[in-house]
């Protein structure tokens, strides 16, 4: 059986003395948190799944240009693989915000939650990204 490879963006922001990642809670989850991502089509290219679903997931729109640095978690059944875009990059990114909060009518029927969090003050993380998390994380510290 073949994995299941998924691709998504992690937007990230800095603030005066940290960085905020934006993450959401899927309308399965128990609690726990992750980037938005999702599952490649047939023959899609990694980063054409990544904007396609983080424009699926958020409403917001990112380029190829865009994109970042790349990191991937390989699991038993799936493969997660995230590209950093900062949101400086964004125009006009507050309009989908509340407080830091997607706006209800920017979210999709998968998720029921999408914010931006500190770095240094994480939710629980979906056991399939913890490492990624960790991995963009210590990338996100040795910055700042």
């Amino acid at each position: 059986m073949e994995k299941i490879k998924a691709y998504g963006v992690c937007l990230y922001k800095y603030t005066n003395d940290s960085v905020r990642v934006l993450l959401c809670k899927s309308t399965n989850s128990n609690e726990r948190w992750g980037f938005l991502k999702g599952v490649a089509t047939a023959h899609e290219e990694p980063v054409d799944t990544a904007i396609r679903e983080f424009k699926e997931e958020c409403n917001i729109d990112v380029t190829k240009e865009d994109l970042e640095n790349f990191y991937i978690q390989k699991n038993e059944y799936k493969n997660i693989g995230i590209y950093l875009v900062n949101a400086n990059k964004i125009e006009d990114l507050d309009k989908y915000f509340d407080n830091e909060i997607l706006l209800k009518e920017n979210l999709s029927s998968e998720n029921t939650d999408v914010e931006f969090f500190d770095i240094n003050n994480m939710p629980l993380i979906k056991k399939k990204q913890k490492n990624l998390t960790a991995e963009i994380l210590e990338f996100f510290k040795s910055k700042i």
